[in-house]
């Protein structure tokens, strides 16, 4: 598995996990899955892109993504 492949694997099991409507910020995935924010930004781009993430809600200001359904 590439390291892109990890990083997304990651990132959706994360936002599998979330309660509720499973939404949170790029800060609070990255500090959750230790993914540097740099790399997570461009990750959450991609996996959006792809329909894998969609954007949902702002929370104080900020973007919060979650898992397409």
């Amino acid at each position: 598995m590439s390291d892109e492949a990890e990083l997304r694997k990651q990132v959706a099991d994360y936002l599998g996990s979330l309660e509720g409507k499973g939404v949170d910020t790029i800060g609070n995935i990255a500090k959750n899955t230790g993914i540097k924010r740099r790399d997570l930004s461009k990750i959450i781009n991609k996996m959006e892109l792809d329909g894998e993430v969609e954007a949902s809600g702002v929370m104080a200001g900020v973007a919060g993504y979650k898992l397409k359904k």
